[in-house]
């Protein structure tokens, strides 16, 4: 990554009436997202902690719109431009953190907001606690989809099987060297659970700020939606990550089994109740005036 490092000056954490305020570099990919980027642009501008920095990162766009959108962007002062060869967001996250200037970073795709206090107050949380390797917040979906992004609290236990914090989330640069980065092999997606395991790995806390701060774009077909429908690319990815993580999972191999049995004892009361709720709506059916209901409202 030094090649991209060598075009970029390095500029200093600023001091104020408060103290110290440590840069916080924002690392944007981009592929073809012309028509999103300017509104993820703006809700950046609108932070109240003005130490950052905004790293783009064109990876490959041939979209004309993006490309005269670029264009234009790489001439203003607050943000840089970086042009890479379809490294995909794993990739192209590490091409722009290789030449960021701040101790902290924040992921934010190109398609997608944050809440004006959000550097604020993650690096205020970060900043009380050394032990903390991430903060993150509350979410909601916006898009084709609109309301709660209702992932489940973080536990250490819960991350041992899924993934439950979203890549927008703050960590420490120091961080990232000393893991290697972003695995660039995952070409399916899921590099941001595999990137926080290895977080997790070093000992590092989580944090979860109280507030919704976060604006996750759905969109009508993503990486992300073309990965939740194939199954067999979905076991191949997460038995990726387990052996990506061997002495993680053998050191907690007892937490991780228990994990595992409860959520299959879960599926299985769901999988039961869900049966259940469709006897019972099979036999309502035969009720000529419900089920007119229930093929006009419920099934339309």
């Amino acid at each position: 990554m030094e090649k991209y490092r060598k075009n970029f000056i390095k500029k200093e954490n600023i001091m104020t009436g408060g103290g110290l305020l440590k840069k916080v570099s924002i690392i944007t990919p981009c592929y073809n997202d012309g028509e999103y980027i300017e509104e993820t642009i703006k809700s950046i501008r609108a932070q109240t902690y003005t130490n950052w920095e905004m790293i783009i990162i064109d990876d490959g766009s041939d979209d004309e719109n993006t490309l005269q959108i670029l264009e234009k962007i790489q001439h203003e002062k607050d943000i840089r431009l970086l042009r890479t060869q379809r490294l995909r967001p794993a990739g192209a996250r590490n091409a722009g953190i290789s030449v960021a200037n701040g101790e902290y970073i924040l992921p934010v795709d190109a398609d997608d907001l944050i809440e004006p206090t959000y550097l604020e107050r993650a690096v205020e949380k970060m900043e009380a606690n050394s032990e903390l390797g991430i903060v993150y917040c509350h979410a909601d979906l916006f898009g084709e989809k609109n309301g709660p992004w209702e992932l489940p609290d973080y536990t250490f236990d819960t991350m041992l099987l899924d993934n439950v914090i979203f890549v927008t989330a703050l960590f420490r640069r120091s961080d990232w060297e000393q893991v290697g980065g972003f695995r660039t092999s995952m070409k399916h997606g899921m590099e941001d659970y595999d990137f926080w395991l290895s977080i997790l790995e070093l000992g590092r806390e989580v944090y979860q700020l109280p507030e919704t701060l976060f604006h996750y774009r759905i969109k009508a077909s993503s990486r992300t939606t073309q990965f939740q429908q194939n199954a067999e690319t979905v076991k191949e990815t997460y038995k990726a990550i387990y052996f990506q993580h061997p002495v993680l999972y053998e050191k907690y191999k007892d937490r991780y089994a228990i994990v595992l049995r409860n959520a299959l004892i879960e599926h299985i009361f769901l999988n039961r109740a869900y049966a259940e709720s469709v006897g019972i709506l099979e036999k309502v059916k035969k009720i000529p005036f419900l089920k007119y209901v229930i093929k006009k409202i419920i099934l339309k």
